[in-house]
């Protein structure tokens, strides 16, 4: 019975299965001859029809299912227990002719078929039935048991149904189901957690086939090359990668397909001209040595790392070079102090012109020279103090950009781009007049003096993104882009064109500080500078230096006003009646400044030291003036000394001086400096009668 499902295997003997049946049909038609299959034995005639009847009925109780069937008019002709179990038929309900649509009715009313009029559904389902179609649907119960019903028709009319409740295996269905749902979903959630991380982390990720094809991509490796994963996604290498990167990349990417693990680093070309340095993991999905296999890419941006490496050892550079320059400006600035303050007065006294032409002027003007490289060398390692104020760029660009024009030849054109209302920057003018000159001059020797140098004025808005590439704080900035039409310099250059003497000039036609002065200008001026250049492409230089604040307004606004010194007084001998009591440790160098000082009429006594110098100020009552040298030996220097006169003779006027470029403390800010070798009205600029300093 091959309408049983999900059943005990039970075996029945084909003939009195067909005698069976016949014996059903003749309930109905007392007349109708048993039928018998004529392929098999007759029956045996010691076994009655009832008896058949009983055994049929001993089997079906004893399955799992439900069955039934029924005839042609819809009338109960066969049943089991099980059927009554399954929809908990009451026994009264059946019996052999019960009418199909009693147990429609009853299915009804206890709510299987939903809510509506019981006998429209009664009708409409006794009218389905009598259509005798094959059927297999599932019920659900009122009481939420599911039933699955499967019908089949009979040759000779009716149908035979089974009933098999299914509403434990519907709820493990549902289980696995509910299960199924959720591991996809925390295997959707996982994935996302995973793409998220990918698409976050600060490197680019693929994934390559044996082929080269990409079969993943994250966010950093598309936006790369202006895609996005879904554009790369499916492409060949060939297709996404510069052939350059290609081909200086191929033997490491074959290395992976064989099962090695590859790292290497090098300069990739992006679009628009970009450059980055990259390092590059390549991992193989497959690590069988000797087989092509799929691998992973992960490539890490170390441009920043290189170009913080980079300015690192330029600091130390530049340090080096500031402790060097320290030490030995003081020293150096004494020797200029002593040949300047003796050459300069021995030219105003020769009357031979030509002679002094001939060998005083180059030796004064070489003295000078070596003053102002010792200069440059103290600002380069940033031991120069700047003078920092809000300036109008657009304004000083005009003005600067006129003083270029006359610095350099006339078929060497400037070209002013400004933008409208600039933002004021905390700069240093003279500074940023040096940076640009510089900038011009390196600009004419790139073009031989021929061609055209544009500088261009701008105020952008730095995203935290694009401020992390110069390594300074997101916000508005003013952008100077110095540009020239030259010949351009190869990428080895680039990188250290910013270092202290490096030059690519002939030797002996550039010191090699020119830049180097610019970088620290700018660095000094909390801003950010860069090149960019290439072999007969020109070069651009762009420097960024940050808006002016309102505290820095503030703290301008704040500063007091310059007191105007009123003029020594004279006397009839050509003195001021002030004595000046110098303090100078270098014999030869005191002897210089003697001279300059007895030059603008004033008295003068002398002291090696501090202590010395205290001990004059004990015994002389008509001192107004204390000139002394910072860096002294003794327990005490120049600083020491100055507070001591202030705070026992404040009525004593101090002015120190110093062959280095010395930092002033906070309170000696209003005492003069001179630093040497210092000019003889240079000097009478601070010694004037007037107020005591406070």
């Amino acid at each position: 019975m091959g309408f049983l499902r999900n059943c005990a295997p039970i075996v029945f003997n084909c003939d009195a299965a067909a005698f069976g049946l016949g014996f059903f049909h003749r309930l109905h038609d007392p007349d109708a001859e048993p039928r018998t299959s004529p392929e098999r034995e007759p029956v045996s005639e010691d076994l009655k029809p009832t008896q058949y009847a009983q055994h049929i009925l001993e089997g079906l109780a004893h399955l799992d299912q439900g069955i039934t069937i029924f005839d042609q008019n819809l009338k109960l002709v066969v049943w089991n227990r099980k059927f009554l179990e399954v929809y908990g038929y009451p026994p009264s309900l059946a019996y052999q002719g019960a009418d199909f649509a009693s147990f429609i009715e009853f299915n009804a009313r206890a709510g299987d078929y939903g809510p509506g009029d019981a006998q429209a559904q009664v009708a409409e389902r006794v009218d389905t039935a009598r259509r005798f179609e094959k059927h297999r649907f599932e019920r659900v119960r009122a009481d939420g048991r599911v039933i699955e019903v499967v019908g089949t028709p009979l040759p000779n009319g009716g149908f035979v149904a089974t009933y098999t409740d299914i509403t434990e295996k519907v709820r493990q269905q549902e289980v696995l189901e509910t299960l199924v749902r959720t591991r996809t979903q925390e295997l959707r959630l996982s994935e996302e957690r995973l793409s998220l991380i990918a698409d976050e982390v600060p490197a680019g990720i693929a994934h390559v086939d044996k082929d080269m094809n990409i079969l993943y991509a994250n966010k950093r490796f598309a936006r790369a090359y202006k895609k996005t994963p879904a554009d790369v996604i499916g492409l060949n290498t060939s297709d996404v990668l510069y052939a350059k990167t290609l081909e200086e990349s191929a033997r490491f990417f074959e290395q992976a397909r064989r099962g090695a693990l590859v790292d290497f680093e090098m300069r990739l070309e992006l679009p628009g001209g970009r450059f980055k340095d990259v390092r590059t993991l390549l991992r193989p999905g497959k690590p069988a040595s000797g087989e092509v296999a799929d691998f992973y890419l992960v490539s890490i941006d170390v441009t920043r790392r290189k170009s913080t490496m980079s300015a690192l050892m330029r600091s130390q550079k530049m340090d080096a070079l500031g402790r060097m320059a320290s030490g030995i400006s003081h020293d150096f600035n004494n020797l200029l102090t002593i040949i300047l303050g003796n050459i300069v007065p021995l030219s105003e006294q020769l009357t031979d012109a030509d002679l002094v032409e001939e060998f005083l002027i180059p030796a004064i003007s070489a003295a000078r020279r070596g003053s102002s490289l010792t200069k440059r060398l103290l600002t380069l390692a940033r031991r120069e103090q700047v003078d920092p104020v809000p300036t109008q760029i657009g304004e000083a660009i005009s003005e600067i950009g006129a003083l270029v024009q006359s610095s350099i030849p006339s078929s060497l054109k400037v070209e002013l781009r400004q933008q409208d209302d600039l933002p004021m920057a905390m700069v240093d003018r003279s500074q940023l007049e040096m940076a640009i000159l510089n900038l011009a001059l390196n600009a004419r020797d790139a073009t031989q003096g021929t061609g055209k140098i544009t500088i261009d004025t701008s105020a952008p808005d730095l995203s935290q993104e694009e401020a992390e590439l110069f390594r300074i704080t997101a916000g508005r900035y003013v952008r100077i882009r110095f540009s020239d039409d030259g010949c351009g310099m190869a990428p080895s250059l680039v990188e250290k064109i910013f270092e202290p003497f490096f030059t690519s000039k002939a030797a002996g036609s550039g010191s090699g500080l020119g830049l180097s002065m610019v970088y620290g200008f700018v660095q000094q001026s909390n801003g950010a500078i860069c090149v960019d250049s290439a072999p007969g492409k020109g070069t651009t230089f762009t420097i960024l230096l940050p808006e002016v604040c309102p505290m820095d307004l503030a703290a301008v606004d704040a500063r007091p006003a310059p007191k105007t010194a009123a003029p020594p007084q004279q006397y009839q001998d050509g003195s001021t009646g002030q004595i000046v009591l110098l303090v100078e440790d270098d014999a030869d160098v005191r002897r210089t400044i003697r001279r300059k000082i007895a030059g603008l009429g004033f008295p003068i006594v002398e002291a090696g030291d501090a202590d010395e110098a205290m001990m004059l100020l004990e015994q002389l009552r008509d001192v107004g003036y204390v000139v002394s040298d910072v860096d002294m030996p003794g327990p005490r220097n120049g600083f020491d000394l100055a507070r001591t006169v202030r705070r026992l003779t404040p009525e004593i006027r101090m002015v120190l001086m110093s062959g280095q470029n010395v930092q002033t403390p906070a309170d000696l800010s209003s005492v003069p400096f001179l630093r040497k070798p210092f000019s003889e009205a240079e000097l009478s600029q601070h010694l004037r009668v007037g107020e005591p300093q406070t």
